[in-house]
């Protein structure tokens, strides 16, 4: 079966002006949405987020940091359609429960590689 990919980015709503937004700027705000939203909290879409917000009130032992950055590369990979996650970094993890990751992937529409930081 073959895969095509897709020509033009989605168009979606910013979630800080209202204004349309796409490309990389949504892709980002994207990323952002799916990692900070619980697994069963989206009534219509109980299956999406990632178990990734979940790490915020674990130890920050190596096998919790493996779980999230593990939990963020098959959320974004599953739902984020224009973008596919090569490398996953956990830059800071602190007392207060926030977390710094870095996110570098390929926007496949564009096929340029791309990095976004977030403190979530």
């Amino acid at each position: 079966m073959a895969t095509t990919s897709p020509t033009e980015h989605l168009i979606d709503i910013d979630r800080k002006t209202g204004e349309y937004v796409q490309g990389w700027p949504r892709i980002k705000q994207s990323i952002f949405t799916i990692l900070t939203t619980r697994l069963r909290t989206r009534l219509m879409r109980l299956w999406w987020g990632s178990k990734f917000i979940d790490m915020q009130d674990k130890p920050g032992n190596q096998e919790v940091l493996m779980a999230g950055m593990m939990a963020a590369i098959a959320a974004i990979n599953t739902y984020e359609p224009e973008f596919k996650v090569t490398r996953v970094t956990i830059d800071d993890f602190d007392a207060t429960g926030d977390i710094t990751i870095t996110i570098e992937g390929v926007d496949l529409v564009d096929a340029s590689l791309k990095r976004v930081r977030h403190t979530i």
